[in-house]
């Protein structure tokens, strides 16, 4: 039978060649050697690749000559077939074989070569050969601790590896500390992958300095959304001038993680000639853009960014208008009492009657602050039900909050929380509140049973019952006119006690305020927390963030800042042991 398929090896069709190899790759034989070994200068490639995979298997003395003559074939698949028919074998001649192919140009050659020359134990002898051997095993930023010696293997992977390799390869280029490196990164510039673009724009603004100004801010025209926001970032990061007129034309990108970035780069720059045109930006159709330019017009801290914030005041999302209350208290501390926004008002109260009954009443009570309407005016506008419909659901939407809360491990939140849910009066607290009562320490069992006190005196009160007398003010106590619980006592002197609280929703929204002495600033606290959170997070696998604690002479301050709240506590007082 193995003369049979000896003969058809030998025959003119291409396809009876490769059935004849394929048999003998199935099933080698010692008899087959020399037909194989014959059998690897056919012009077919397949046939070539089946010959050399079939001598890998065969335990045959003279497999390895044909084998070695194979590893300088043309064809890059069948030099792997080659290569990975050696790796049964101890013999000393592989790992001298296989090492110049750390050096080829096709890196399936290269990655199969250092495979295999780990799989017999082979070992770098050199600096050089470590070098090659970890681009061989596309460990490129480990390469680039070798520094100018790493340019050559890093370029030739540029000029002929797949992407992925390309993009380690530039990104390793970025942290060797050579000028020479700038003319690959600009050659990198013009590869027909977006990522390598990406990755050389990253890099060309480590090590390229000055002489990189011009090419990146040409990378600013490149058709591919995702280049053109690295580029954004790199001429931020360089600080380059000369980028502000460019990067303004980009407020209009069609893509709008562009525009955002433009708009906080040219923060970066302190482009105070683009003023006007981040104004216009507040009318952007995305959110996220409209977010970052209210962030970034307050910290320009022009006057002339006031009018226009004034109106992003009734944006239909929450977000915004947070971000454009805080932006215009960085601008002037008294900037509603400011010309600029008396001059706005009147373009306000058409939001009065908006679609979204959070807007209006947003805007109502803006304009009842500012003294541009009556409390009357903005009930005879029908926003009376709407407000007190709103109100109801951020009440609702905070006691669930607080409930939740009450299982901090954090002993000051918990107690923050009983105060809050003794104030805003929910009756259905009570359940949580009386477990409460069983807590480790003994401050928040107090705030506890103070809580259902004043719960029980709201319920009395509901009933018609007799009106006692008014609860200490304070946070967690009860409003001017609510009724307090029989036997509720003043916190004795010395006691750990909640100073203040404000709670908002993952959004923003303001849900519960209890004494703040500048809730503009607490919401710009929180939101500048925020946004180092998402910063520190992106930098370094850390996990996600919940909380940020500050010491003070005083007592101690707890920022929260989860996806469905953010809280801001502030405790007076020492906190002792748990009883």
């Amino acid at each position: 039978m193995h003369w049979l398929i000896q003969r058809q090896l030998k025959s003119k069709n291409a396809a009876s060649r490769r059935k004849a190899a394929q048999r003998l790759c199935d099933a080698p034989h010692p008899h087959a050697l020399g037909a194989l070994d014959e059998a690897l200068g056919d012009e077919d490639a397949e046939v070539r690749l089946l010959a050399a995979t079939a001598l890998g298997k065969l335990e045959a003395e003279g497999r390895l000559e044909p084998l070695f003559r194979a590893l300088r074939d043309r064809d890059g698949e069948v030099q792997k077939a080659a290569i990975l028919a050696l790796k049964r074998t101890s013999d000393e001649r592989v790992p001298v074989a296989l090492l110049p192919l750390l050096r080829h140009p096709n890196a399936g050659v290269r990655g199969c070569a250092a495979q295999v020359l780990e799989f017999v134990g082979w070992r770098p002898a050199k600096p050089e050969e470590e070098m090659w051997f970890l681009v061989a095993k596309g460990q490129c930023s480990r390469v680039a601790a070798f520094g100018a010696a790493a340019l050559l293997p890093l370029e030739m992977v540029l000029n002929a590896g797949p992407y992925s390799l390309c993009v380690a390869a530039v990104q390793a280029l970025g942290d060797i500390e050579d000028q020479r490196t700038v003319r690959l990164l600009l050659k990198a510039l013009k590869s027909n992958d977006a990522a390598v673009c990406v990755a050389a724009v990253g890099s060309l603004a480590k090590v390229g300095g000055e002489q990189a100004s011009e090419p990146l801010i040409a990378m600013l025209q490149h058709k591919n959304g995702q280049v053109r926001v690295a580029a954004v970032e790199a001429l931020g990061s360089l600080g380059v001038a000369a980028a502000a007129a460019p990067l303004r034309a980009l407020l209009s990108d069609p893509v709008w993680e562009v525009r955002r970035t433009a708009v906080e780069t040219l923060v970066r720059l302190k482009d105070e000639g683009a003023v006007e045109l981040l104004t216009r930006a507040l009318a952007d159709k995305d959110s996220d853009v409209r977010e970052a330019t209210a962030s970034a017009l307050g910290a320009l801290s022009d006057r002339r960014a006031i009018g226009p914030l004034v109106l992003a005041l009734k944006d239909s999302t929450s977000g915004v208008r947070r971000i454009a209350a805080a932006a215009l208290s960085r601008i002037d501390e008294n900037w509603s009492a400011s010309a600029e926004a008396r001059a706005a008002v009147e373009e306000l109260k058409p939001a009065l009657y908006d679609r979204d009954p959070d807007v209006r009443y947003f805007v109502g009570q803006l304009l009842v602050s500012l003294g541009a309407a009556e409390p009357e005016v903005t009930r005879d506008t029908g926003a009376e039900a709407v407000s007190a419909s709103a109100v109801e659901k951020r009440r609702k939407l905070a006691v669930s909050l607080f409930l939740a809360i009450l299982c901090d491990p954090d002993r000051d939140l918990r107690q923050a929380a009983a105060v809050a849910l003794g104030r805003l009066g929910e009756l259905r607290a009570e359940p949580a509140l009386a477990r409460t009562l069983q807590d480790p320490d003994a401050t928040v069992r107090s705030a506890a049973e103070r809580a259902l006190q004043l719960l029980t005196a709201a319920r009395l009160h509901d009933k018609g019952q007799k009106s006692l007398e008014p609860a200490q003010a304070g946070p967690g106590a009860a409003e001017p006119g609510e009724a307090a619980a029989p036997g509720t006592k003043a916190p004795p002197a010395g006691e750990v006690r909640i100073e203040e609280i404000v709670l908002c929703s993952g959004s923003g929204e303001v849900l519960c305020e209890c004494e703040s002495k500048s809730l503009e600033l607490r919401l710009r606290l929180l939101e500048q927390i925020e946004q180092q959170a998402m910063q520190l997070t992106s930098l370094a696998p850390l996990g996600q963030f919940d909380r940020l604690e500050i010491l003070t002479p005083e007592g101690r301050i707890v920022c929260q800042v989860q996806p469905a709240r953010r809280l801001f506590v502030r405790r007076a007082g020492t906190a002792v042991a748990a009883a």
